[in-house]
C-alpha cells in the first residue's frame, strides 16, 4: 500500500458522501469489507450491512454534504493508511461540522477495513 493508493480510494469515499451514492460506496469496499463507523459502533460487516447503514444515514438522514479530504499518510511497514478529512452536513434538522481521521487497510484496490474516529460540533 502507499500513499497515492489510499487517496485514490478516500477521493472516491468523499465522492460517494457528497453523492449520497450507495452503489459507489460499496465499489470502495471488498465484497466482505468492515466499515467501523466510529470506535465505539458496531462495525457493519459486507456490502448488504454497509448499504443498510449507508442508505439510512447518509441517503436519508444526511442533506447538503460537503466532505474534502485532508493529508494522507501509509505507514512505515505499508500495511494502514491514514487520512484526515473534514465533513460538513445537515444531519436530520442540525447542520454540523465533522473532522475525523480514517485508518484503513486495502486488498488491492478497495477497502477491506476502515475505522473513523471523528469529532462533530453541531452549528448554531
Amino acid at each position: 500500500m502507499n500513499t497515492a493508493q489510499v487517496k485514490k480510494i478516500m477521493e472516491k469515499y468523499c465522492k460517494a458522501w457528497e453523492n449520497q451514492d450507495s452503489q459507489l460506496i460499496l465499489e470502495c469496499f471488498t465484497k466482505n469489507g468492515v466499515y467501523q463507523e466510529s470506535p465505539l459502533a458496531r462495525p457493519y460487516r459486507g456490502h448488504k450491512a454497509i448499504k443498510k447503514f449507508w442508505d439510512t444515514e447518509i441517503g436519508k438522514n444526511t442533506k447538503n454534504i460537503r466532505f474534502s479530504l485532508k493529508k494522507c499518510f501509509v505507514s512505515k511497514d505499508e500495511k494502514t493508511g491514514f487520512c484526515e478529512w473534514e465533513c460538513k452536513n445537515q444531519y436530520k434538522k442540525e447542520k454540523h461540522h465533522m473532522v475525523g481521521i480514517a485508518i484503513l487497510t486495502l486488498k488491492g484496490s478497495k477497502i477491506s477495513y476502515l475505522n473513523e474516529y471523528w469529532n462533530t460540533r453541531i452549528q448554531g
